[in-house]
């Protein structure tokens, strides 16, 4: 596996390439549970990517649970870390050796249609069907693919994985991880709940089980005065992660779409399922003590607000003498601003019941009887979002990013928001995003908890050409 990207401080951070760092303590030799597993590249090409990947069941044991059957890439959950720099070109050979169709969807990267993996562009692969999705990498940033059919069951089951692209203004750290964050609901033989009922889908599948990179009363390891960055992705079905390290402030450097020009502290970070975020920290607790990373309670919506908080991982601090002076970055190249949008497109959603059903709408309709947006190739939308519903929804945009310009009507800093593809719209409240469709094909839009895009709060995009 090659790795990519600047150099780092690399008598600490050995293991870059498989998601985590390291540090010089004899516990940070042994293996690292939470390390992801890299992808093999096939090609000695060093701009080229090539992969093969293979969608199969397997049994996953999680924390002192009876073993679980899973759905994974490549025998893992998650699924192998695809490492990349801006410019690359990945080859995807997959393989389906499911017992039911899937795709794979490379959520946020900007690629051709035809490779999204959603059923607007590309036929279902068949159990023993084999597809190549190719694609350049065109953004540093972090990314995920999960499957875009039965997405709220075959996601759930543990096909999920993620991507690093790396650019040309990567700060310096003493180490990093990629944290993959999400949760599970286990039944007490060890098998996955699949089926909710109307109370449960209304909020989306909550597990009773959090896992960080598919580990359960995970361990992370720092230096204490280390300069830490974590890449972090919400990959849950519904769960609304809300972070906070007790003696820390978050630093956030980057979001959805790479790193922002101006970067903001915040003491509790709420990630919804489909974000990202790129934050840094200085580790500032004292050597071989412990603190554990807390999901807090938020209320998103029909009383959701009441349960306790939840521990996601224990940090601890080795043992080694702390560094010293580590300075946090405050300030990175900016995206550009998009132009003022002169057409605008309502996207209203909402919640009901129709035939004594619960369903999720766009436009008082249900997917796919919603009507698509129709754009010219090139052409620049105002996303005018309403959420009428009574909770919260992330809504996520395929293949484009989007600049949030609005919310309830109060303008927004480009700076501290930067290129965005999934937002939280709360209840009862709108926003304006614009994009530029410079992507010809059919695209969708949806709410990312997964259990409402399946119940029908989704849409296309129709990019003509």
């Amino acid at each position: 596996m090659r790795i990519v990207g600047p150099v780092v401080r690399v008598l600490v951070l050995l293991t870059l390439a498989a998601g985590c760092g390291t540090s010089s303590s004899p516990a940070a030799e042994e293996a690292d549970p939470l390390a992801l597993v890299p992808v093999h590249d096939e090609n000695p090409d060093p701009n080229v990517v090539e992969v093969s990947l293979e969608a199969r069941a397997a049994m996953k044991t999680y924390g002192t649970s009876a073993p679980t059957p899973v759905w994974t890439y490549e025998g893992s959950v998650p699924g192998p870390l695809i490492d990349a720099k801006v410019g690359d070109r990945v080859i995807i050979k997959f393989k389906n050796s499911l017992p039911e169709p899937t795709t794979i969807h490379w959520h946020g990267i900007r690629l051709p249609a035809t490779m999204d993996g959603t059923m607007a562009m590309q036929s279902p692969i068949p159990p023993g069907g084999t597809f190549r999705y190719e694609y350049v990498f065109k953004d540093a940033g972090l990314y995920w693919y999960h499957p875009h059919m039965r997405t709220d069951i075959q996601v759930q089951k543990g096909l999920h994985g993620a991507i690093r692209v790396r650019g040309p203004s990567e700060p310096v750290v003493d180490q990093e991880r990629v944290l993959m964050l999400d949760d599970v609901r286990l039944k007490a033989d060890g098998t996955l709940a699949e089926y909710l009922d109307d109370t449960a889908k209304m909020m989306g599948r909550e597990g009773n089980t959090l896992l960080v990179n598919g580990t359960t009363d995970a361990t992370i390891p720092m230096r204490s005065g280390a300069s830490i960055r974590l890449r972090l992705v919400n990959v849950a079905n519904g769960r609304f992660f809300n972070l906070r390290l007790p003696g820390h402030t978050w630093r956030v450097i980057g979001t959805d779409g790479g790193l922002l020009a101006k970067p903001y502290d915040t003491e509790k970070l709420l990630i919804a399922p489909g974000e990202r975020y790129d934050v840094m920290l200085i580790a500032n607790g004292a050597p071989a003590t412990v603190v554990d990373l807390m999901d807090d309670a938020y209320d998103r919506g029909h009383d959701s607000g009441n349960r306790p908080s939840m521990t996601v991982a224990h940090v601890r601090f080795t043992e080694d003498a702390p560094f010293a002076d580590r300075k946090l970055p405050d300030a990175f190249p900016g995206v550009a601003a998009l132009p003022a949008a002169s057409k605008s497109v309502p996207i209203v959603l909402n919640e009901g019941q129709r035939n004594g059903e619960l369903v999720f709408t766009v436009n008082d309709a249900v997917y796919p009887d919603v009507p698509p947006v129709m754009v010219e190739t090139g052409g620049l939308r105002l996303l005018d979002v309403k959420n009428d519903s009574e909770m919260d929804h992330p809504f996520h945009l395929h293949g484009f990013f989007f600049q949030i310009v609005e919310k309830n009507g109060v303008a927004q800093s480009l700076e501290s928001s930067g290129n965005k593809d999934t937002v939280i719209v709360p209840a009862k409240s709108s926003m304006k995003l614009v994009s530029r469709f410079d992507e010809p094909g059919h695209w969708m839009y949806h709410c990312h908890i997964l259990e409402h895009a399946e119940g029908g709060m989704m849409g296309e995009v129709h990019v003509d050409p």
